[in-house]
């Protein structure tokens, strides 16, 4: 007996430790770690296990293939890349990463960690999904990319730390337990159109949807993310910290879309805070109801080197619209700019739309809570009399403590008030709506195109931009009632595309909307994808690809048409066919439709795809 367990210890040992690469040079997929690493990957494409941490040396690279699963299991399991690493998915194909454990607090896996010796260039994640880890991405000195990527339930889902500067591009970040994003100590990383949703699940404090800071200098880039919440009044949107000696951050935070969370944007520091704050919609952040610690559409809090440029934001449906405290009593107080024309600077020249931002009857719109003057000239209150806009902001008029808030001149027009503005990719064509509150003067919106700009935006591309109008919608000249527009793109560009609307008075001055981002990439074959969720409970999404066809005659045999006959069904076990979801014609592009099982029983069910000789059937499972 003795015998038999040692022997078991042995075993035991060589199936869970460690497995380091041989620093050869090796380029590996996980068929090749199975083969070598003593056990710790298992199975065969497209499904492995991973038990253990695999350690890719400086010399060597590991990639992933599209399609692959992998079941990590046990807390140190996972990736440490000290060389390169490649995990790239299709649109159609992803790479799933999961845990044999569904938790992400006790059961999660240890993730992927990219060290200081990993190559920059070849250390990408893609198309992936990643669920249930530890980190997601984590990262020290190091600047991989993570794009196109869908992290779920993760503790901490991005964590970029000593002088880290990763592209974090196009991912969705839902339900971490703690942090969606967490930069510090000396990272700059590149943010941008992410989608952060719910984070913080764990509620106990405000570890944010973004989090900066509090050690080295962050300046991490922010534009064109969707930060919002609703279920965790904890969390917040974006937060930067210059608390400890030596911080310091000159961020850009720009054209983001920030809404229901305990607050949109706070900046704290008794070190610089420089960051540059412009063009954000910044609306409804009051899901905490406690509004002496949260409910700030922007929150300034520190001492005098807390100096901020905030410019050309709308902010709105907040329990404050902006606040400004005192640091260290004692001391000068935080300082930011919200508009001054009496400089030379031309960045700093307010243009910001404050109103709204209302607890009962009360309106707080600016509140200057220090005894500093502060600038916040050339803004839209959305009153147009400096009598009532003295209504909208509590500063050394209400109160002999408080510094004055510097407001004139403000706005003295109704402007064309746009409040929304999206794009849905409807039937092979890009359908664009948007809508106005207030408009004057307004002749129309010109509606413009670009393909993805070159070189990477990383590099300054936001000038490159290669805009083209494609159609004219006329506006409704001057009115205070909503008004909706919409405007079809028939002929969308392939892949990747941005829009924008110039909008025009009639005297021929113009501005601008916001950029939205439409991702049109014609599949090259049928394709159907695994439901999700999955076991489901009632209701799933099913999505599909049709390829562009060749044209055909139509019955009368004289006419083309395009397009193919496209058939989704859903059968039961014995095969009798439950459901008909799609049963017509389809042109070219990516699909999705919900599927309500509300009706059916607990089961196995089977989804088909049909269109001429093409057949497809994957398996879903509903759990009542």
């Amino acid at each position: 007996m003795k015998t038999l367990f040692i022997l078991f210890t042995i075993f035991s040992i060589q199936i869970f430790a460690q497995y380091t690469t041989p620093d050869t040079g090796v380029n590996w997929n996980l068929d090749d770690l199975v083969t070598n690493s003593g056990g710790v990957v298992a199975g065969a494409f497209p499904n492995y296990t991973i038990t253990n941490k695999i350690n890719i040396s400086a010399s060597d690279r590991v990639y992933i293939n599209p399609g692959t699963t992998v079941l990590f299991s046990g807390s140190t399991s996972g990736f440490e890349i000290n060389g390169k690493f490649s995990a790239v998915g299709t649109i159609t194909d992803s790479i799933i990463f999961s845990s044999l454990t569904q938790d992400s607090i006790g059961g999660a896996y240890n993730g992927f960690y990219f060290r200081d010796s990993s190559i920059d260039t070849a250390c990408i994640i893609s198309y992936a999904r990643i669920e249930y880890a530890y980190y997601g991405l984590r990262c020290s000195g190091a600047g991989p990319t993570l794009s196109n990527s869908y992290l779920w339930k993760c503790r901490r889902a991005v964590y970029i730390q000593t002088g880290s500067n990763p592209v974090v591009s196009h991912n969705k970040i839902e339900r971490t337990y703690e942090y969606g994003i967490y930069v510090t100590t000396g990272s700059s990383p590149l943010i941008e159109w992410n989608e952060l949703v719910n984070n913080n699940t764990q509620n106990t404090s405000p570890k944010n949807q973004i989090t900066i800071g509090t050690q080295g200098d962050n300046s991490p880039t922010i534009l064109h993310n969707t930060i919002h919440g609703g279920m965790f009044n904890k969390t917040g949107g974006i937060s930067i910290s210059t608390l400890i000696g030596g911080s310091a951050s000159s961020s850009e935070i720009a054209y983001n879309e920030i809404y229901n969370n305990s607050y949109g944007i706070t900046m704290t520091g008794s070190n610089p805070i420089t960051c540059y704050v412009h063009d954000n919609l910044i609306y409804n952040n009051n899901i905490n109801p406690d509004v002496m610690v949260a409910g700030s559409g922007i929150n300034i809090y520190g001492t005098a080197v807390v100096t901020p440029i905030i410019t050309r934001n709308t902010i709105y449906g907040n329990w404050w619209g902006v606040t400004i405290q005192v640091g260290i009593t004692g001391q000068p107080a935080a300082n930011p700019n919200l508009g001054n024309l009496e400089n030379a600077d031309t960045t700093d020249n307010g243009q910001n739309i404050i109103y709204g931002n209302i607890q009962g009857s009360d309106v707080f719109d600016l509140y200057n809570n220090t005894p500093d003057p502060i600038y916040a000239q050339n803004n839209d209150w959305r009153v147009y009399d400096s009598t009532l806009i003295e209504d909208h902001i509590v500063h050394g008029v209400d109160s002999v403590t408080l510094g004055i808030v510097k407001f004139v001149p403000f706005s003295t027009q109704i402007p064309v008030e746009l409040t929304s503005f999206a794009a849905n990719v409807i039937d092979g064509s890009v359908l664009l709506n948007w809508t106005t509150a207030t408009e004057l003067n307004n002749l129309g919106f010109e509606i413009q195109k670009s393909p993805s700009p070159t070189p990477s935006l990383r590099e300054g591309a936001l000038e490159q931009f290669n805009w083209q109008p494609i159609g004219f919608v006329n506006g409704n000249g001057t009115s205070t009632e909503i008004n909706n527009y919409t405007f079809t793109d028939l002929n969308p560009l392939e892949g990747k595309s941005f829009y924008r609307l110039k909008q025009i008075d009639f005297d021929g001055t113009f501005e601008y909307s916001n950029i939205i981002e439409v991702d049109f990439s014609l599949p090259i074959g049928f394709s159907l994808e695994q439901n999700y969720p999955n076991p489901f409970n009632p209701t799933t999404t099913i999505k599909y690809s049709v390829p562009n066809v060749t044209l055909s005659p139509d019955k009368s045999g004289i006419n083309s048409v395009e397009g193919s006959r496209v058939q989704l069904k859903i059968y039961d076990v014995l095969g009798n066919e439950v459901a008909t979801l799609i049963n017509e014609e389809k042109p070219a592009g990516n699909y999705e439709i919900r599927f309500d099982a509300s009706s059916l029983a607990s089961g196995v069910y089977f989804y088909k795809l049909q269109s001429g000789s093409f057949i497809e059937t994957r398996k879903m499972i509903l759990l009542r």
